[in-house]
């Protein structure tokens, strides 16, 4: 397909040449016509002279006629023929008269006989070329005795026509070429506001938008340059808005906690956020154009959708993921425009917390009930018996007081660790932050704990790193959760047992680790060992409030530490915490 700049220079160049053309074969055929004008007048004028020279020659009897003619044939470069009125020919200036035959039916001959002229165009079988025969009547006295015909050959006419035209040829090539790079050098020019219109148009289909056309023309061109410049700005500030609202889109849905979802009317998700490929099990990308069932592989919540879109009604469930097994709350809302339905927003809430929440606090309240009720019954039990005649049995009355006062402490020390687990949840405990020397720490802890354990017949050694780093921590909270780890590894260990207290640290973190060889945590119970009155039937069986690792735990939290726990039933735990340096 020809550019617009040859669609725009071809008729110019064609118009050029075309009149060129006309213009040389008009100027062709005017110079043949002149130059036959010229010829026939030429030939015209020596007829008529020789005419008057033969009469001239006859009256003095001087010359014959062929003698005159070929007299001439070496003054003139006509051809000269004389021609009695019978058509004989009497002198030829070229050949002998007696040979030629009679010219009686010669045109010319024939006009110059009946007009006083005549003229004849035509190919010569003597000379062997076109030649233009004019004739002219002699008259002697009025009486006509024959006529004179001169001719001359086409040649120097056509050679004449030749030379004019070889010319005209140049010159239309001449200028077809100029004509050529002139209309090319102006379609050019007018053409490059349309090439920068396009280019620039091409740019903004690219995403290169704000693109302007510097065209300086005040006619339509320029015009419609200046309205590309300004739909140009006025399309690169819209594409800024709205990407700058889509931007603001993606972040609060990339930011969100709740699954977002967009379906269009047969079902088909156009739009997943982030956390609705977390809470419910896929990933976002692998989502667009796929039916919900294929992507969440759940009927409850896909027959949740279906009825939104067949009803253009607000829907809403609860029920349990299949793929991630959180317990979810899904809310469709149908999506109209100008009373069309366009599709439905599922949005998803994550009530997993919440449940365990509602559990935990039934749970809690339940343990806490649980370790109230059997030190109030024993209590209860020990006054009624006091009561009922045995507070006047001293030894009896002394011994069941004793155990009074001692389940009134464990109480006492149960509301206390609760009431501290408490506000370490809840951030209100303040922690006295300063460098804390954790091998020291460890030196108190095992003079404060080597009395219980001698008692268990267990043997406490440590192993401490002797380049450990001080690190920021609550003094008295990390000495507890030590002491609280020691206690527990001698409470649940055999007779005959090992308490290992080790420290390590790297780059970034110190570590704490507690170690026995005691009886072991089962499996199943190792996740929920830091869980608040959780007491594994085995590895809790000598009694506590089951808060001392629910207290540990959140306390190294709150120093932005973690712990943890590895067991293998039968043969021993091992605690270990971790403090960051910094």
């Amino acid at each position: 397909m020809l550019s617009f700049q040859w669609r725009v220079a071809i008729p110019f160049i064609t118009l050029i040449v075309t009149s060129m053309l006309v213009l040389g074969v008009y100027v062709t055929n005017s110079v043949r016509n002149s130059q036959l004008d010229y010829l026939r007048l030429h030939l015209e004028q020596e007829a008529k002279i020789i005419a008057e020279g033969i009469v001239l020659s006859l009256q003095n009897q001087d010359y014959s006629p062929d003698d005159f003619v070929k007299k001439l044939a070496n003054e003139i470069d006509s051809r000269v023929t004389i021609i009695a009125a019978d058509g004989t020919v009497l002198g030829d200036s070229v050949e002998d008269p007696v040979k030629m035959e009679n010219h009686a039916t010669r045109p010319e001959v024939k006009d110059a006989l009946a007009y006083g002229i005549g003229e004849s165009t035509r190919y010569s079988t003597t000379l062997r070329q076109e030649m233009m025969y004019l004739a002219v009547p002699i008259y002697k006295q009025g009486e006509l005795i024959g006529v004179v015909r001169t001719a001359l050959p086409l040649a120097t006419v056509e050679n004449s026509v030749k030379r004019v035209t070889r010319i005209i040829i140049l010159a239309t090539v001449v200028t077809a070429v100029l004509a050529v790079v002139a209309a090319w050098f102006i379609a050019c020019t007018a053409t490059r506001p349309v090439r920068q219109l396009t280019k620039g148009a091409q740019k903004i289909a690219a995403g290169e938008l704000g693109q302007k056309i510097d065209v300086a023309t005040r006619d339509e061109i320029g015009q419609l340059a200046r309205a590309f410049n300004d739909m140009s700005v006025a399309l690169k500030i819209t594409m800024e808005s709205v990407s700058s609202e889509k931007n603001k889109l993606a972040n609060v849905l990339a930011n969100m906690a709740d699954g977002v979802i967009m379906t269009d009317v047969e079902g088909n998700v156009a739009l997943a956020n982030a956390a609705a490929g977390k809470l419910l099990g896929f990933k976002e990308a692998d989502s667009i154009n796929k039916r919900l069932i294929e992507v969440v592989h759940d009927h409850e919540l896909d027959k949740v959708l279906k009825q939104c879109l067949e009803t253009a009604k607000e829907q809403e469930i609860q029920f349990e993921s299949s793929l991630t097994r959180r317990f979810l709350r899904a809310i469709a809302l149908p999506l109209q425009h100008h009373g069309r339905l366009n599709g439905a927003l599922i949005l998803v809430q994550d009530l997993t917390e919440l449940r365990n929440l509602q559990t935990m606090r039934r749970e809690l309240i339940g343990n806490i009930s649980h370790e109230l009720r059997t030190p109030l019954a024993s209590i209860k039990a020990m006054v009624e018996t006091l009561e009922g005649g045995a507070i006047t049995d001293r030894e009896i009355a002394s011994d069941f007081l004793s155990r009074i006062v001692g389940e009134i402490d464990h109480l006492t020390h149960m509301i206390a660790e609760l009431t501290q687990l408490s506000r370490i949840e809840a951030g209100q405990a303040e922690l006295k932050t300063e460098l804390v020397d954790l091998n020291a720490l460890v030196g108190e802890v095992i003079i404060q704990m080597t009395p219980l354990a001698e008692r268990q017949g267990v043997v406490i050694s440590k192993d401490l790193s002797p380049a450990l780093p001080s690190v920021p921590a609550d003094r008295d909270r990390i000495r507890q959760t030590i002491t609280n780890l020691v206690h527990n590894a001698i409470k649940f260990n055999r007779a005959g047992g090992k308490v290992t207290i080790s420290t390590s640290y790297d780059s970034k973190s110190v570590y704490v680790s507690v170690s026995d060889t005691g009886i072991g945590i089962a499996r199943e119970d190792l996740p929920h060992i830091f869980e608040r009155f959780y007491k594994a039937d085995k590895a809790r069986s000598g009694g506590g409030s089951g808060l001392g690792l629910a207290i540990a735990k959140h306390t190294v939290q709150a120093h932005g530490g973690e712990i943890w726990a590895e067991s293998e039933e039968g043969k021993g735990s091992v605690f270990t915490f971790r403090l960051p340096r910094r």
